[in-house]
């Protein structure tokens, strides 16, 4: 009998609100994530860095760091992760597109959305 591995995927929420990390963790891991979480852009950089997620969901207003910045910290670094912005940015596109983010939802976002724009930003980081 073959044994197959199966490959536990990893998302790393950074946002400061409490209750949508909390409910977006528990959605998360219902679908098979192992999830954990990060309350500031300082804390986010060093649990990419400690952690190595598969996906970062990233909020864009944090203190210490914005979501932005983050980004361009980790991209700085080489760091090789899917990204998903998800905030309530006001120009959210013009924003991702600035920072070549191709996965981004607003919020408050609809939940199957932000999921598949997940998987999708999962996908692309296995081509």
């Amino acid at each position: 009998m073959p044994t197959e591995k199966l490959e536990t995927r990893k998302v790393l929420i950074a946002d400061d609100d409490d209750d949508s990390r909390i409910m977006l963790s528990f959605i998360l891991e219902q679908e098979g994530w192992a999830v954990s979480e990060a309350r500031d852009g300082k804390e986010a950089l060093e649990k990419v860095m400690q952690n190595q997620p598969d996906v970062l969901v990233l909020d864009n207003r944090m203190p210490e760091l914005t979501g932005a910045e983050v980004y361009q910290r980790l991209k700085a670094q080489g760091v090789k992760l899917g990204v998903v912005f998800a905030t309530a940015y006001e120009d959210l596109n013009q924003l991702a597109q600035a920072l070549n983010i191709a996965h981004f939802v607003s919020k408050p976002f609809d939940i199957p959305e932000l999921i598949a724009c997940i998987e999708a930003a999962y996908r692309d980081l296995q081509r």
